[in-house]
């Protein structure tokens, strides 16, 4: 999976976003929290 990191600062979380579907994300305090979210939520899918 290709993916893409971004910070928002306004509420201090990292944004791990699929490569190919903005739509498709996940959220956590470090990089590694969002990095899995983001793959539990394609397994979900």
């Amino acid at each position: 999976m290709q993916y893409r990191i971004q910070l928002d600062t306004k509420n201090q979380l990292f944004v791990a976003i699929d490569a190919h579907d903005q739509n498709h994300f996940g959220t956590g305090r470090t990089i590694e929290q969002a990095i899995h979210n983001l793959k539990a939520t394609s397994k979900a899918a």
